[in-house]
């Protein structure tokens, strides 16, 4: 019979561990989900300013130029290996905005875990409190 407490403890320790770590990755996808709202709403502005503007464009690291726009429809994009492709203002955010629906279907899934986790959790609580009162 100790055998099996000790075993439900030990699981008990494991999954309160891997939930700790699956909150914290559902809170950095939260994040990114966050900065692509941002970017979206970036590409939205950026369409609707006009040529000539003056703009801060990010050079990276928090460092910003201002800069003129020439063109408010173009966009480059990184697609990675060093390739970067030009898209028009509606390809961008298109692409951006299934980015994000990629992520929140990650994140949901992350999330039915955590509860299921939780779930268990609290099952194998209770389980662990009536062995100790026996």
């Amino acid at each position: 019979m100790e055998d099996a407490q000790q075993q439900k403890y030990l699981e008990y320790q494991m999954l309160n561990n891997q939930l700790r770590q699956l909150a914290q990755e559902i809170q950095g996808l939260e994040q990114q989900a966050k900065e692509l709202e941002m970017l979206i709403e970036g590409v939205e502005e950026v369409g609707k300013a006009e040529k000539g503007t003056d703009i801060l464009s990010s050079i990276g690291g928090g460092l910003y130029v201002k800069t003129k726009l020439e063109n408010n429809n173009e966009f480059l994009i990184n697609s990675g290996a060093r390739v970067i492709s030009t898209k028009t203002k509606d390809e961008a955010k298109a692409l951006l905005e299934e980015q994000l629906n990629e992520l929140r279907k990650v994140a949901a899934n992350m999330q039915a875990e955590l509860q299921n986790g939780i779930q268990r959790i609290v099952m194998l609580e209770s389980e662990l409190r009536k062995a100790q009162k026996k």
